[in-house]
């Protein structure tokens, strides 16, 4: 199954002076995907916090103002209580960015680690962009 689109259009005030996306507002539209890619599953915002515990960009080509855009989220790997996630970020002229990150599910309060049941997991599986046998041998 193809992974989660999400699209959007550059806003003034995310450009700098040139009218280029600024690097750090490519964080913003990754996490809108992810929040609209969760609750297309069911999973409300409010009832977990999912920390970031790593992130890394890699940007190809500039996304500039009034473009359209689309985020691709994917899932690389479901953990116990982590999510490794993709982003790839395009407009009509090809991939801007691609970004990884992995978030570590947590109780409202922060307090303990929230670990997906079973039927979490299944929910999530259409996400996967690698076959489900050879996700087990990554690191949670």
């Amino acid at each position: 199954m193809p992974p989660f689109i999400h699209k959007g259009r550059v806003a003034f005030h995310s450009t700098d002076a040139a009218g280029i996306v600024h690097f750090a507002n490519y964080f913003r539209y990754m996490e809108e995907a992810e929040l609209y890619a969760l609750n297309a599953r069911g999973f409300r915002p409010d009832n977990y916090a999912y920390p970031r515990v790593h992130i890394e960009a890699d940007y190809k080509a500039p996304l500039r103002f009034w473009e359209e855009y689309t985020v691709e989220a994917a899932l690389l790997h479901i953990g116990t209580t982590t999510l490794h996630w993709q982003f790839t970020i395009s407009s009509s002229h090809g991939v801007c960015a691609v970004l990884k990150s992995i978030s570590a599910r947590r109780t409202a309060d922060l307090q303990s680690p929230a670990p997906y049941t079973d039927e979490e997991r299944f929910r999530l599986q259409d996400l996967l962009i690698l076959p489900a046998e050879s996700t087990h041998n990554q690191k949670k």
